[in-house]
């Protein structure tokens, strides 16, 4: 390979990212572990990119890794290396050079020139060697941390780098499949993991902020990029907390840019000073890090929760992976959970989890943790090994031969289970299926003991789908026919797009928790959070954006939804910024101002309460966008006149879940209902009857 950037637009998939950290007390970590962890979703990845990266407490020396064009390279990189640091041993290449890509070449210091020297010397060095061409590259150079990356799978740079012989164990192993692919670059070097210092980062997502990133490194300091958003994402956190001082948890906050302060955050001074570091647009991130005493594993997600990530653990270790078949392979009992948007996890080895990332996490996992599944029935297949195609070949050949039951056992995330399957049948599922589980479906009855992952039901017309574990995320997206039905919790973005027919209503059922985005775009069916175990907490079983841009359809929510979580409203401060200017212009009334500061929330409906129609008409302009729809809220029983389908349904729900005793003492609460007000397109007061005087 030339050096030159390759023609990758043929090459479809997704980063897949793992990690693994050990608690106190616990057996090292393999290399074996993080292989295993990312072959299984090699589908997420390509030929073109891979790679490891390890935390150990145990290094002593402290390693400078590059990769470079050839021998004579590597020696003058190295003689650069002596005049800034001192005393250099190199340790030579990691792998034979073949005369097409970059070769890994290994230094180790012998003299201790401090972290900020060190940092200033790689920074010149990567700067010297990077123009007129890029001959070399320092890419990792971290005492506890030490990076493996290259061309090709998993497996591939796992046996380029002998790691099953050369290393024993760490305390942190992270792992990734498939090059970046939003900037130019060359291979190997813009392969994950990217490291800076003690950190290493695996990464997928596409920062769009990063060239106002790239911005704020160049103020600290930082000459040289590969010019990946993924890069950035390293530096960021090694400048953060090495050289500003950040400890961990603010760090964590700066990046994550959350929509919502949880009042113990960064001041708003210091966000301010800090603005170029946060980052935006998709993105999951693991990240392995070491001060010295402890290793740490570092995961974030966007505000958004545009890119999947679970994390877990068990008696011994905290895991942390695209998909939760992931962690099952390597795990199968360990307790799994997703990251609330806008959230982050930190764990050490001497402390275990830290932050969870999720609020009342016990609740998030207490379904999927105590589910015992019942003995296989019907057709008993072994899906161990077997790819979709495969099993879904074997369900319509039973469903044609008229079986009307069929058990899956050792299922572990295959993809698509049950796509084309065109005749009645019920499936038993034992494991962890895929992404697209039940997609098209019209016919087939699933029952999945354990949890999915994401996009279950999608297009779903009939039939149904009944999980006794959790849901991940984009759950029942455009569904219009058929009962889905989850036990725990779901995440993002569930029932968006949902319809319904003359003929047909979907009904999406969640016993637990979700996250932001309920219902989004939803033009018809009925979904309806129970929020067991959470209501009686007092916690709220709903994220954020309830019903935005909805049309159609019923959303019923247990207990009490505050308003401010429903819909997509514009900021609070930004209405109050504008009432602020009109009581200050003599147009809105000091005491009806300070009436509507009062306010927990502001709405459209809350204003229009209040507001004379000529105000109201240019407040509306704040709302005007095209997530804007007026929604009726108000609450309900499901005993009232109106809900005899939903009661039906809630009874179904119970008992394919053996859990009449909840659902019945759930029924007895009220409920917020959720619809598109019948005027749900008109902001304006200029379509309203004006109030009569008096």
């Amino acid at each position: 390979m030339s050096g030159e950037p390759l023609d990758l637009t043929h090459v479809k998939s997704g980063c897949g990212v793992f990690g693994v950290l050990k608690k106190r007390g616990a057996p090292p970590i393999g290399p074996e572990v993080a292989l295993t962890g990312i072959e299984c979703v090699r589908y997420r990845g390509s030929r073109f990119g891979a790679g490891f990266g390890l935390v150990r407490l145990d290094q002593r020396r402290r390693r400078v890794k590059a990769f470079a064009a050839s021998k004579e390279v590597a020696e003058e990189l190295k003689e650069e290396l002596l005049r800034r640091v001192g005393n250099v041993e190199s340790i030579g290449p990691e792998y034979a050079f073949d005369g097409k890509v970059y070769t890994s070449y290994v230094f180790e210091l012998v003299d201790e020139p401090g972290e900020r020297q060190l940092r200033r010397a790689v920074n010149e060095v990567n700067r010297a060697f990077s123009k007129p061409n890029l001959r070399a590259r320092v890419y990792s150079w971290g005492r506890h941390v030490e990076v493996f990356k290259g061309v090709g799978y998993p497996s591939d740079v796992y046996e380029l780098y002998s790691l099953g012989e050369r290393i024993d164990a760490a305390d942190v192993w992270l792992s990734h499949t498939r090059q970046p692919t939003n900037s130019p670059g060359r291979l190997p070097i813009w392969s994950h993991p990217f490291s800076s210092g003690e950190w290493a980062i695996v990464h997928n997502g596409d920062v769009s902020s990063f060239g106002a990133n790239m911005e704020f490194l160049s103020a600290l300091g930082v000459e040289s990029f590969v010019g990946t958003d993924s890069e950035v994402i390293a530096l960021l956190l090694d400048y953060l907390t090495s050289e500003l001082g950040l400890g961990l948890e603010d760090a964590c906050r700066a990046l994550v840019n959350p929509f919502e302060s949880s009042g113990d955050g960064l001041s708003g001074r210091l966000l301010s000073a800090l603005r170029g570091s946060q980052l935006d647009g998709p993105f999951s991130i693991v990240a392995g890090f070491s001060d010295g005493t402890d290793a740490y594993m570092v995961v974030l997600v966007d505000r958004f929760k545009f890119r999947p990530l679970v994390v877990g653990e068990d008696e011994h270790y905290v895991y942390a992976a695209s998909e939760e078949a992931q962690i099952r392979t390597v795990s199968p009992d360990a307790r799994v959970w997703t990251i609330e948007p806008g959230g982050y996890m930190i764990a050490s080895t001497s402390k275990g989890v830290i932050r969870h990332g999720r609020r009342a996490v016990e609740l998030f996992t207490r379904f999927s943790a105590t589910l015992r599944p019942p003995s296989p029935s019907g057709v008993v297949i072994d899906a161990r090994g077997l790819s979709y195609p495969k099993i879904n070949a074997t369900l319509r050949e039973l469903a044609a031969r008229g079986h009307p039951e069929a058990s899956l056992l050792n299922v572990s995330g295959q993809r698509y289970i049950g796509v084309g399957v065109d005749r009645p049948i019920r499936v038993k599922v034992y494991g962890t299926p895929g992404n697209c589980l039940a997609n098209l479906n019209d016919c087939v009855d699933f029952e999945v003991f354990g949890s999915v992952q994401d996009d279950v039901a999608d297009v779903m017309h009939g039939g149904s789908v009944v999980v006794h574990g959790d849901a991940r995320d984009v759950l029942g997206q455009a569904l219009q026919g058929g009962h889905v039905f989850v036990r725990g919790n779901a995440g993002n973005r569930c029932g968006i797009q949902m319809r319904e027919y003359a003929h047909k209503r979907p009904y999406l059922v969640v016993g637990g928790r979700v996250d932001d985005y309920l219902g989004e775009y939803m033009a018809g069916g009925v979904a309806v959070v129970l929020g067991l175990g959470y209501v009686e907490s007092g916690i709220v079983p709903v994220g954020r954006f309830v019903g935005s841009g909805m049309v159609g359809g019923r959303i019923l929510v247990r207990g009490v939804v505050p308003r401010d979580r429903i819909g997509y409203l514009p900021p609070r401060e930004d209405v109050l910024q504008y009432l602020r200017g009109l009581a200050l212009d003599g147009d809105l009334n000091h005491e009806t101002y300070r009436r509507l500061a009062s306010e927990p929330h502001l709405d459209y409906d809350s204003l229009r309460a209040v507001l004379p129609q000529d105000l109201l008409r240019r407040v509306a302009k704040l709302f005007e966008h095209k997530y804007f729809r007026r929604l009726k809220v108000e609450r309900v029983s499901l005993y009232d006149e109106g809900f005899a389908d939903v009661e039906s349904v809630l009874v179904e729900f119970a008992k394919k879940l053996s859990i009449e005793r909840e659902v019945s003492a759930a029924l007895e609460d009220d409920f917020t209902l959720i619809e598109p007000h019948r005027d749900a397109r008109s902001v304006t007061p200029r379509a309203e009857t004006p109030k009569e005087e008096g």
